[in-house]
């Protein structure tokens, strides 16, 4: 079926794999990404002095909810919306648009579009245009366009993706491991490193998955592969992950992402052994296999509950030297602190510890080991297992309502409930009582600064809610937030819509359904920050 509608009338797909990196998909974001990223500058320019699309250009579009959204032609639609209409145009971009000519208006005012019936049908469109076709997308947009339309199993399925796209169903599952581990440690680096701002399509990602598949060369001259050396598989939803003791293989990730994306020290050439740094990491996973085989020589750790499948399995007379002679068993840590002592005496919750910076991050063994010194340091943060609220006092009624809240926020974030983190397991849950953490934070942060009274006499009988109190404080940010740090970290958690998130898991939860992953990168997108400095400036 077709139509005749105006461009100024069509949506650009929030939905599309290639928009996923985005922390906000209004269509002015969309925009800006598609004229900074995807060249849409100079296709602008070349439909303006054609005078329309070309012959066989046609768009595709899908009604949802009322709404003609662009299956395929985002870029040319975004290019004629500019043209008809520059109030559309990013700031900063007026001078790359050119004026729409007498020609574009006239041909370009309505067009005829394809409309299709379903977003299987969209799907089966985009893979064949753009997977296999002339166009091909990058590699990480690619991975992006399976791990987000398989989502962990409630899209669709890998056969059916295979199905669709004529590509082999081990290519498919391979792309979304790859993409998976990468986002992983590239949430988590950014999460310990809040100055490291670069979005992921900027950045040069096959030196990191190479570094994960070629085989490397031990210190005693043996060749091993990186998935048996590192003791990789892979979970029923294609996560990554390791038997390693501790937390040993995420600093080797975590040091891998900083020396081959981040420093740019690496490139696909190499291999593991090369990243600089990388030595002492592999001399204690060698180590750690030793120990393993002298405490139990011989054991047979096969149904070990910590161990999954492998195609991999090396026997159990292999050398430890070679790297992989018994799988370890994943050490669990103890649970922290008592819920009750925490409750009534914040103060004897464990300490908060400073995330890692760089190398140095997880390892806590003692002693030199061969090869180097032993890095040493906690593990990066995830959530807010290490926010520190020991200044709060239960006598002052100022703090008691913070202090219910942070301290059941903190008990989700460390707590472990049927072998995962409460707020893993509980993530709507966690979801409403961040939001009232967030809410509670701000309401102090304005009484230490004696501006609450303002803030009141401000809303002029209009009912005090968390949306006024964030334009309040944006009318006095400096004032709010002298650290200019901080006020980044604030700017974020506006611009980024943390608020209207956490709000639609209260009043929408049919519609809006938190995930850990964004729980945590709601944390690492300013909220921990902004959480963490508010507590610290109680006196």
């Amino acid at each position: 079926m077709a139509i005749t509608i105006s461009p100024l009338e069509l949506y650009l797909d929030e939905s599309n794999p290639r928009f996923v990196i985005l922390t906000t998909r209004s269509q002015a974001d969309i925009r800006k990404y598609l004229l900074t990223y995807e060249n849409v500058c100079q296709l602008v320019k070349g439909i303006n002095e054609y005078g329309g699309l070309l012959p066989g250009e046609r768009i595709v579009v899908l009604k949802e909810n009322d709404r003609y959204v662009v299956i395929e032609g985002n870029r040319r639609t975004c290019s004629l919306q500019l043209l008809l209409s520059r109030n559309l145009i990013p700031d900063k971009f007026n001078q790359h648009i050119p004026h729409a000519t007498q020609k574009l208006i006239e041909n370009c005012s309505t067009i005829e579009v394809d409309v299709l019936d379903s977003r299987d049908a969209a799907l089966e469109l985009m893979s064949k245009r753009h997977i296999e076709g002339v166009m091909q997308w990058k590699p990480l947009a690619k991975k992006q366009f399976f791990a987000a339309n398989y989502r962990d199993g409630n899209g669709q399925s890998i056969s059916t993706l295979s199905q669709i796209t004529d590509i082999k169903e081990n290519e498919i599952r391979s792309d979304i491991r790859e993409y998976k581990l990468f986002y992983s440690a590239y949430m988590k680096y950014t999460t310990a490193h809040p100055d490291f701002d670069r979005d992921i399509v900027d950045l040069k990602t096959d030196p990191f998955w190479r570094i994960f598949k070629a085989k490397f060369q031990l210190p005693n001259g043996n060749k091993v592969s990186p998935r048996e050396f590192l003791k990789i598989e892979y979970d029923e939803t294609l996560n990554t992950v390791s038997s390693l003791p501790g937390t040993l293989f995420e600093e080797i990730t975590q040091l891998v992402f900083e020396q081959a994306i981040v420093l740019e020290h690496i490139n696909t050439r190499h291999v593991l052994s090369d990243v600089p740094g990388i030595r002492p990491l592999i001399q204690s996973v060698i180590d750690a296999a030793e120990q393993v085989e002298q405490r139990d020589p011989g054991a047979d750790h096969s149904d070990d509950p910590h161990e999954g499948p492998s195609t991999d399995r090396v026997p159990d007379n292999a050398s430890p030297a070679e790297g992989f002679a018994h799988n370890p068993p994943t050490q669990i840590p103890p649970e922290q602190g008592n819920a009750d002592t925490d409750r009534q005496h914040p103060e004897n919750r464990p300490p908060r510890v400073p995330p890692a910076q760089g190398s140095q991050s997880g390892n806590s063994s003692s002693g030199p080991q061969p090869g180097g010194p032993n890095p040493g340091g906690p593990a990066p943060r995830m959530f807010f297992e290490m926010i520190d609220w020991h200044k709060l006092n239960a006598s002052k009624l100022d703090h008691q309502g913070l202090l219910v809240a942070i301290h059941e926020l903190y008990q989700l974030s460390n707590r472990n409930c049927g072998g995962q983190k409460a707020y893993k397991v509980f993530p709507n849950a966690t979801g409403m009582i961040l939001r009232t953490v967030y809410e509670q934070a701000l309401c102090l942060r304005l009484k230490q600064i004696n501006l609450w009274g303002a803030y009141f006499q401000g809303l002029n009988r209009i009912p005090p809610s968390l949306s006024n109190m964030e334009t309040f404080i944006m009318n006095n940010l400096n004032q709010v937030f002298p650290e200019s740090d901080i006020r980044r970290a604030y700017n974020q958690i506006i611009h980024a819509g943390h608020r209207e998130f956490l709000n639609a898991t209260i009043h929408a939860p049919g519609t809006v359904s938190l995930t850990a992953d964004s729980l945590e990168s709601i944390a690492a997108n300013g909220m921990y920050a902004v959480i963490q400095w508010i507590l610290d400036q109680i006196t």
